[in-house]
This record gives C-alpha cells, sequence and structure tokens, in this order.
C-alpha cells in the first residue's frame, strides 16, 4: 500500500509541477523592406509572461545568428503582442544578423506610424527602413502536460501491476 501511495504522490506532484513551467508558443515571421534589399523570415520564440505579453526569447532564420536580450540594442524590450495591432511597441526586438562577411545588429519596431528596422554593422554604419511584418501563430507541438500524463497513467497501471503481485 505504501508504494501505491509513493507512486501516486509522485505521479500527482509531477503533472502539478508540469501545470506550472513556462509555456513557450512560437510565431512565425516575415520583414520586407518597403524600399527594397531587405527581407527576411523565420521564426520567433516567445514565453507567455504574468503580465500576458508575449517575450521574444529566441529567433531563428536565414542568416540570423541570434537574439539580443531586452535592452542589450536600441533600448529593445523583445515584447511580442500577436493579438493586437500593432504587433510590437516603439522597443521592439532586436536580433544579430550576418550577411557573409558583414556582421550587424537589427531593431524592429513600430513608432506609431508603421514598422521600421534599425541596422547597426560592424563599421558602426547605421540605417532606418520603413518595413512590414506579418507575424503568425505556429502550430504547437504535443504540449508537455498531456504527455506527461499519458506517463503518469503508465506509472500509475505499472505501480497497480507491480502491487497485485506483491500482494498476490
Amino acid at each position: 500500500m505504501t508504494l501505491f501511495r509513493s507512486c501516486l504522490l509522485a505521479i500527482a506532484t509531477t503533472l502539478a509541477a508540469s501545470s506550472l513551467a513556462a509555456h513557450a508558443d512560437t510565431f512565425n515571421f516575415t520583414v520586407n523592406g518597403s524600399a527594397g534589399g531587405f527581407s527576411g523570415s523565420g521564426v520567433l520564440t516567445t514565453t507567455l509572461d504574468q503580465s500576458g505579453n508575449y517575450l521574444i526569447t529566441g529567433i531563428a532564420g536565414t542568416a540570423v545568428t541570434g537574439i539580443i536580450p531586452p535592452g542589450g540594442f536600441n533600448n529593445n524590450d523583445n515584447l511580442l503582442f500577436p493579438s493586437s495591432t500593432p504587433l510590437l511597441d516603439s522597443q521592439g526586438f532586436s536580433f544579430s544578423a550576418a550577411d557573409g562577411p558583414d556582421q550587424f545588429n537589427v531593431n524592429i519596431f513600430n513608432n506609431g506610424t508603421g514598422y521600421f528596422a534599425f541596422f547597426r554593422d560592424e563599421d558602426a554604419f547605421t540605417a532606418t527602413l520603413p518595413v512590414t511584418l506579418d507575424v503568425s501563430s505556429s502550430p504547437s507541438a504535443v504540449p508537455e502536460p498531456s504527455t506527461l500524463f499519458l506517463m503518469g497513467t503508465g506509472l500509475l497501471g505499472a505501480a497497480a501491476a507491480f502491487r497485485k503481485k506483491i500482494s498476490a
């Protein structure tokens, strides 16, 4: 009886802890310079924070080398608002990228009149270009709490079978 209760307690604890874990969402994005010469697309990885905002914690795309942490470039906050307009605030999100030997930082933001990309390369050359930004939700993988629930019910069944075998 003690083993059965211990297994049940362990499963309940695991499921409770998994429901409190941070949930990551991904969004597909496309950015195009209205003046031409700049375009990009990829996937943003976000975490929903306590305020209901999405904090961009990762980025993947062609020539993209990484996300820049909040406050790391052009006062970025890396917040995404996928269910509102505009999708970004005036601080926007920032990432580093490479084009051949050229390394540069990019900040995509909204100044209230539209979206812009601010660039700075390794030679300190800067430019600000108007851009269009499209963001769409990516389908989620199998939710982790469901996976843990399936594993937990399997362990519970195994514990019950073990208990029955010992008592027989």
